[in-house]
């Protein structure tokens, strides 16, 4: 359910939804509970209310801080493996040239197919948490292209055996993308933040201050935070779908580059 909203609902919707509808939830909900029992506006459980709402606060501070940390890095992980596997790319035609031309552009052709078979069926595989088998297809014909490379003189040796770190890097960055791609907040975790989410507002809804202007602040102020902060969980959470995804432009740019020198 998650991936799916990530993939269909604008990230501006979510954005939105968190500012203005989770506020005017809160609000309508404290509203409602002035009008029923008006004696907690007196304030005379604050001091309870107070301290078990620090609490509560702090520890929904410690999940949501830490969701929020560990989504981030793996997003900038998965934007890292993206440009770490382009780069190898260009790195294995520029190494090929040792072998002469006719290897290099077989090299280069490879690459080019394998880099557009990225840009189209992995990166929408991956929207979904999978991989290609088109993509490994093409992958496996480039490995099996420098396999085949013929070492006629010493100097080209290093220049092969680089080669094949190289290729094997990028199926290690490629495969490392999917894992990314499939990787997914658990629910446990989801049920937490939500019911900590939940707890924390619910202490602000039952603080009692006597000036309703203040209160409705307060409320909203803090619906607005929470809003926020799980929008930000739900769109962190798959970094190769949904409007912030990361995106195939380094590829793209590998493509136009070898086709260019070509």
């Amino acid at each position: 359910m998650p991936r799916w909203i990530v993939e269909n609902v604008p990230a501006w919707w979510l954005v939105a939804l968190a500012v203005v509808g989770l506020p005017v939830l809160a609000v309508s909900g404290q509203w409602l509970i002035r009008r029923r029992v008006p004696s907690l506006s007196g304030g005379e459980h604050n001091d309870v209310a107070g301290f078990l709402g620090a609490v509560v606060a702090v520890v929904y501070a410690i999940i949501a801080g830490f969701m929020v940390i560990t989504l981030w890095d793996q997003y900038v992980a998965a934007n890292d493996t993206v440009q770490n596997e382009t780069g190898n790319l260009h790195d294995l035609v520029q190494f090929s040239g040792a072998f002469g031309q006719t290897a290099q552009g077989k090299i280069r052709q490879l690459v080019v197919q394998y880099a557009n078979s990225v840009t189209t069926d992995d990166w929408r595989a991956m929207a979904e948490g999978e991989g290609s088998t088109v993509t490994q297809n093409d992958f496996d014909r480039l490995i099996t292209a420098i396999q085949a490379l013929k070492v006629n003189n010493p100097t080209q040796e290093p220049f092969l055996s680089e080669m094949l770190t190289q290729v094997d890097e990028v199926g290690q960055e490629r495969q490392q993308r999917l894992e990314l791609s499939g990787q997914a907040v658990p629910g446990i975790l989801w049920l937490v933040v939500i019911l900590a989410s939940v707890t924390t507002l619910g202490f602000c809804l039952v603080f009692g201050i006597k000036s309703v202007r203040l209160h409705y602040i307060m409320v909203a102020t803090v619906g607005v935070l929470i809003g926020v902060i799980l929008a930000l969980i739900l769109l962190l959470e798959y970094p190769f779908s949904g409007t912030i995804a990361v995106k195939p432009t380094p590829f793209e740019h590998v493509i136009e580059s070898m086709r260019s020198a070509s």
